[in-house]
């Protein structure tokens, strides 16, 4: 019982519920592509001081913020940013272009932890002394640099589907 109190706390506090306007937090949840059963969390965190959420007018935001939400190149925008996608839209040009701009996050996120790589090897080859090892450090230094430039080949980065 007190897991639940904590997580419906952190949706919203005893003092917000008093003064929600809960049509525009509906709005905002669905803009910002929040789960449908939210509205389940405030009612939960207001029951706790009796307020009772207007669940329709909550509904009624969040289907207008959803609309936002969905759009193809919004798509590829959380895609793009890594952020997560809770599946909360019926569009399939979203999902096509949120895929394609993951995709596009994670060969980022990728090629970054190389360069890191990169970046190690060179220090511990800059401060090595064996010439053998340098050799082999220098052999792993080309070969994630060839890694990059696999990952770095130009791929097609945004479609919108209408």
């Amino acid at each position: 019982m007190i897991y639940f109190s904590l997580s419906a706390c952190a949706a919203i506090s005893p003092e917000k519920c008093k003064t929600a306007d809960w049509y525009n937090l509906g709005y905002s949840d669905g803009q910002n592509g929040a789960k449908r059963d939210r509205v389940n969390d405030y009612t939960q965190a207001c029951a706790e001081v009796n307020i009772k959420v207007n669940i329709e007018k909550w509904q009624a935001g969040y289907e207008k913020g959803n609309q936002i939400y969905c759009t193809p190149e919004n798509g590829y925008r959380v895609g793009r940013a890594g952020q997560t996608y809770n599946g909360v839209c019926l569009s399939q040009a979203f999902v096509k272009n949120y895929n394609k701009g993951k995709r596009q996050y994670d060969i980022a996120e990728e090629i970054n932890a190389l360069e890191n790589q990169i970046y190690q090897l060179k220090e511990q080859y800059r401060k090595e002394p064996n010439e053998d090892i340098k050799r082999d450090i220098r052999n792993d230094i080309r070969d994630l640099e060839r890694e990059i430039d696999r990952l770095r080949v130009p791929q097609v980065l945004y479609e919108v589907m209408f």
